[in-house]
């Protein structure tokens, strides 16, 4: 099954979780791997299975992966320990990938999220994919869409 979902609606589910969630805005940017804030990422998946396939991963920075955190518990960012960065990033996950399943034909489940604390931006995805890069005061969040069958990322 193809997916046909546009660009501008990833980036409207991203925005509009982000924003709903954490106060926070997100602003699509171009994809810049060299940046110092894009070097690792705290990165969670959930996976849909059903009439489609696939994946949807969102990681961030280190730093906004606090940030993150700190915001949708009410607590200053130094008190946001690993275990609720894993819990913020895994619940804005689940989020985001349930408003995409929304948009997919058929019958669909997706799973509980997966969070790992630290991935290098060149492990997030071991082949060349398309995916949407965001700013968020001045952190990197990354959105990937990837379909089980090509295992390449979706996002036309």
């Amino acid at each position: 099954m193809n997916v046909d979902v546009s660009s501008a609606k990833l980036n409207e589910i991203a925005e509009k979780v982000w924003s709903m969630v954490l106060g926070l805005p997100l602003t699509p940017s171009k994809c810049d791997p060299a940046r110092a804030e894009a070097s690792a990422f705290v990165l969670g998946r959930v996976t849909i299975s059903g009439t489609w396939q696939g994946s949807v991963t969102l990681g961030c920075s280190q730093a906004l992966a606090r940030r993150a955190a700190a915001a949708m518990f009410g607590k200053p960012p130094a008190e946001a320990d690993s275990s609720d960065i894993r819990d913020a990033l895994g619940e804005l996950t689940n989020m985001v990938g349930g408003n995409f399943k929304t948009l997919l034909k058929g019958d669909c489940r997706l799973s509980v999220p997966n969070v790992v604390d630290v991935v290098p931006y060149a492990e997030v995805d071991p082949a060349p994919v398309e995916h949407q890069w965001f700013e968020c005061e001045g952190g990197v969040v990354i959105l990937n869409v990837l379909a089980a069958s090509t295992g390449r990322s979706r996002t036309t």
